[in-house]
Order: structure tokens, then sequence, then C-alpha cells
């Protein structure tokens, strides 16, 4: 066959039946709905989706509800901006590090809050760089009002108009912070008349923020983060006409931050219904739709980052990032491998900034208007997202809006939910994280968060309390363990160990023994392995000579029906203040026995890792 011949070979196309069928043979009888997959939500995933799943009306890119970008040529017409914040001791470093920058891919202002609230002047920080050119973006995180003199000075200096994000999100720095205004009418009466006095600072000034990774980072599943950013935005546009805005007005001041976590697909389907049902609200306020064409800020997650392994965060945000990129936006944010904890260097900063040239320069996806168009697994993703997450909205409003939630917990509570299932997940090692819960480095030390960089310089006159939201992190509770078992090894000279009793040859037991190893460095535990034991007195001579407080089995199913038993009873009855763990879910009879020679518990994939974990350490005394 010549290759002319090739293009002319069709294959059949089977119909979903067939495909069912062979799938089903493929998982030796078992159902093809054990593919099917819950998220957080509670949304269904199946394993292949077709082009009956997509019926509805064709959209397209630049069109409302603006479902696949608000641009029709995609980024041909306008690339996302890279927003990497630079930092500094003083004003002067800063400005320098930023005017570098620039020299490396950086085209946006990006500057910390944190260094406007304690004092470096704007002016200092924009020294020398031409404002003209170049768009700004800072959130002010309570600092909007009391900055407006120096960035209308820094405009008024440069006689131009600043363009980007100077913004900050009421709502979202009261939930950081934990207080609310008491007069909330007076309040946002207030700030909206700051709102207006940065039109003196630019015309196209984006200055009222959405900032739903606040919810995301809190534990917030991607429903809630789209459902109470619009309910955010929308009390927004609600107190503007009270003060006689019109809705076009503010809606256009209006830039959303989404997170973007390692969910690749959900994170795309978020970005992509968040703009659909943005759009939609055009038609209840009366306004036209050119007016709510949603304007993104995507940022890496916080909650996926991790402090052991740190280098695996440059893959996270990697992927995060395509995610962000695909699903379309206007700006992104990608933090640096080292974020966590709570310091960065130049060269974490160096990977974070470069990975926006890789996507942009090496992937061709700036080549293609909207790259997830057409997917129909994205499609589908996306039209369930927007349901279920229009729905949410809509209680929320019954409810008497996000604030009326806000005040009685209810939000708060409802992130918790959806956090404390995140970290269940990751318990059991049904979410892995890799470099913490699985395929941990045991010669991994690192340092613990220096700087929180959770705050709000809001200050609120008169406030209510509230329950503040927290940022979390899914890896938390197993960092907290190692770092604990770390710091006993600082201060008694050896780690905290337990035994591994290996029975017969390396190809029996090794599996199980790799297992336990794995498991109990997650927790900075070490492990002593024996030899193959072939018999009761070599077990026993192995425990005689190593004398841990706990040592845990390992061996294959055979082994422990026939060695298992004896050798452990043997164990206790010469050491009777050891504690013995068994590798491996057994069967119910042979667990019984087992239990009954002296096993207190056994360690398998069910078995919830942190409390293990904890239980081990306890009993070796690390407290």
């Amino acid at each position: 066959m010549e290759l002319k011949d090739v293009k002319n070979i069709t294959f059949p196309k089977p119909s979903f039946e067939e495909w069912k069928e062979a799938t089903e043979a493929s998982l030796k009888g078992k159902s093809v709905e054990k593919l099917k997959t819950n998220t957080y939500e509670d949304i269904t995933l199946y394993p292949l989706y077709t082009e009956k799943a997509d019926e509805k009306v064709a959209e397209l890119p630049g069109l409302f509800p603006f479902t696949r970008g608000t641009f029709p040529t995609g980024y041909h017409e306008k690339p996302w901006l890279a927003v990497q914040p630079v930092s500094g001791i003083t004003a002067e470093e800063a400005n320098e590090k930023m005017k570098a920058s620039f020299k490396r891919g950086q085209n946006v202002v990006a500057y910390p809050a944190r260094l406007l609230a304690e004092g470096a002047r704007a002016e200092k920080l924009f020294k020398d760089i031409p404002l003209k050119e170049i768009p700004v973006f800072i959130d002010l995180k309570g600092k909007q009002k009391g900055l407006f003199p120096q960035f209308n000075a820094v405009a008024e200096a440069q006689n131009t108009q600043l363009k980007g994000v100077i913004a900050e999100d009421p709502i979202a720095e009261w939930l950081i912070c934990g207080q609310l205004p008491e007069d909330t009418d007076n309040y946002f009466a207030e700030w909206l008349k700051t709102i207006q006095d940065y039109q003196k600072v630019g015309r196209d000034l984006k200055t009222v923020l959405i900032n739903t990774a606040v919810y995301h980072n809190g534990g917030a599943n991607a429903v809630q983060e789209i459902a109470y950013g619009l309910s955010a935005a929308v009390q927004y546009l609600l107190e503007g006409q009270k003060q006689g805005l019109s809705i076009a007005s503010v809606s256009e001041k209006i830039v959303f931050s989404f997170a973007v976590d390692s969910n690749y697909f959900m994170s795309i389907a978020k970005l992509r219904a968040a703009r659909r049902l943005w759009a939609g609200l055009a038609e209840a306020f009366d306004t036209a739709s050119d007016h709510f064409k949603m304007a993104i800020h995507a940022v890496t997650s916080e909650l996926t980052e991790t402090l052991y392994d740190q280098h695996v965060n440059i893959l996270r945000t990697t992927n995060q990032a395509f995610a962000a990129a695909i699903g379309g936006i206007q700006y992104l944010q990608i933090h640096p491998f080292t974020h966590a904890t709570g310091e960065t260097d130049d060269f974490s900063e160096r990977i974070a900034r470069n990975t926006h040239l890789i996507l942009k320069e090496e992937t061709n996806i700036t080549t293609v208007v909207d790259p997830a168009g057409g997917s129909w697994y994205v499609e589908q993703l996306t039209d369930e997202l927007a349901e279920k997450a229009w729905a949410k909205f809509l209680e929320i409003d019954a409810a008497g809006g996000i604030l009326e939630l806000i005040k009685q917990g209810t939000l708060q509570k409802e992130i918790a939910e959806v956090y404390q299932g995140r970290v269940q997940n990751a318990a059991f090692r049904k979410e892995s994280i890799i470099g913490t819960n699985v395929y941990p480095n045991p010669a991994d030390k690192i340092k613990t968060p220096t700087q929180d960089n959770h705050v709000s310089y809001m200050k609120v006159e008169n406030p209510a309390g509230i329950t503040p939201l927290a940022k979390n992190r899914v890896s938390i509770q197993f960092e907290q363990i190692r770092l604990r078992s770390e710091k006993y090894k600082e201060i008694s000279g050896t780690a905290p160990t337990i035994g591994l009793i290996n029975l017969k040859n390396l190809k029996s037991y090794k599996p199980r023994a790799d297992f336990v190893k794995s498991l109990a460095a997650a927790g900075g535990i070490e492990t002593i392995g024996s030899k193959g034991c072939q018999t009761v007195e070599e077990a026993v001579d192995y425990v005689a000579a190593t004398r841990l407080p706990i040592y845990c089995v390992c061996g294959s199913d055979g082994d422990y029906s026939e060695l298992a038993p004896i050798t452990i009873k043997e164990i206790k009855k010469q050491f009777p203040e050891i504690t013995i763990y068994s590798a491996g879910k057994q069967e119910e009879e042979l667990e019984i026995t087992l239990s009954e020679a002296g096993v207190q518990d056994f360690i398998h994939v069910k078995t919830n890792a942190i409390a293990i974990l904890l239980e081990l350490l306890q009993k070796l005394g690390v407290n």
C-alpha cells in the first residue's frame, strides 16, 4: 500500500452500544457505570461524551452570551496580560525589580497591596514606568479610598489616563477580616463615590473587583464560586442604582477574579459558565449585553499549593494556567512555586513568569479561537455547571442576597462543608497530592510559612462581627503531622520510627511494605524493615534486635494465612508492650484470626491516612 492510498482508508464508526459492550468486556464484566465519577459540584462525569450531548444552538466567539469568549478572534486581538506582582523591601527596590521584569515578559505593572499599605509611595513605585503604554493591576484590599490621591498624582504627573485594574472587593475583604460595617448602605455610598473619583485617574480603569478566589481558597466548589461572585456583583450593581448610577456604568467597572485549580476541565468550564451567566444578567437589568462582557483575572489556586516537594507546585500551576488560558481570560496570575511559604525569590518568580511565555509562544494556544469549543465533554460540563450555578444564585437571591448569607454564617458554613470533603478525600487518598499524601520525599525539608498573605487592610468603622472565611490548603493536615515529626527529631535526635516485619520473599512482601513505608513517610515517620522472615524465630529475632514500639506485618495473603498468626502470637507473648499492625485488607475470617493473635488494626488503601498517622505518633510518644 502506498501513502496516497492511506488517505482513502475509512474506519467503521461504532455505535455507543458497541463501545459500551467493548468497554464492559475490558472491565471483565463490570458495569460501565463504575467509570462514572462525582465531583464536589455534585456533577456526574461520564466516561464518554458524544455528539448528542451538545444539542443547543451553536454559539460564536465574541457574541452573546460570550461563553466562547468576549473577542471574536480570541487572543489574536488581545492576548492575556501577565500579572506577576513584584515586591521589595522598599518602594525603590520594587520599582527596579518591576522595570527589570518588563525585559523578561512582564507586561503589567503589578504590586501587592502590602507595599502601599506599609507606606510605599505610588510615585516611587511607578517612577520611570510609562503608564500610557503599560496597564496596571493592583488589588488594593481595603486601601482604595485612602490611596486615591496618590494614584491621581501619578496620573497627573505622567499626564495620562491609567488603564487596567486598580480595584477592591469590599465583601471579600469583610470575609477575610471577619468584620462587617453596621451600616452597609452608608459604606457603599462612600465607596461608590470613590469609584467615581477614580474616573479622574482612568476613564477605562476597572475599579470594582469580584474576588471569587477568596471563596475558592476557603474550599468552595465551582458552583459556589460562580454563584457567590454573581451575587456580590449584583449587590454592587444595586448599590450603584441607589446612588443614581446606571447599571451599565457600574458593570463596566467590574473585573472578576477566579482561581483555577488542578481540576483541569472543571476550571475551563467554570470560566465559560461564569461568562455566560454574567451576560445573561444584562436582560434582567434591561441593559445591552455589551455592558456585561465579563473581564476575567485568573489566578492559580492557593488551595492546592503544598509546602513539601514544592517543585511539584510548578506542575500544578502550569496545568492550572493552561486551563485558564483555554477557558478565556484577560489577566493571568501564576503564583511562584514557593508561594505557600509566604516568601518568593528571583528563581521562583522567574519560573512563574516564564510559564506565561511558554504557554503563549510554544503551545500555539493564542492562534486558536476558543480551543475548548466543540469538545462535547467541555460543552456539556459548561452547561451543567451553568445550570447549577444559576440555581444557586437564585437561591441566594431568595434568601436576601449574599450579605444576608454572610451575616448568618451560612456562606461560611457551606464552604467549610466542601472543604471538609476535600480534606477527607485527601485523608483517604482518593485525591492524590504528589509529594504530600503520595510519593513523599522523606529527605525534603521545608520552611514553615513566614508571612500571612491572607490579610485585609480594610478598616471597618463600628464593625459587626461575622465569621471570617479562612484561607485553606488541602495538604495542611499532612504537613502539620510531618512538621510535628520533624520537630520531635530535632529535639530528640531520632525520628519517630516503626518496624516492618516482612514475611517470606521479596516478591511477596514488597508491595505492602512499600505501601506502609510511603504512608509513614507522609507523616515524617521512618521505617526499618526486616529481611524476609521465613520462620517465626527470624521474626522474633528481628523484633528483639530493633525493640521499637510499633511494628507492621507485611506479606502476601497466603503468608498471612500460614505464617502471620503464629508469628504475631509469639511476638506478643515475648514482647507484650509493643503494638502490631497488619498491612492490607483481609477477608473477615482472617482478620478475626489476626486480631485474636494480637494485631491492633489493619492499614490498607481505604485507611484514613491522617487518622492512622496521628494514632502512630501518639503511640510513639510524639506529642
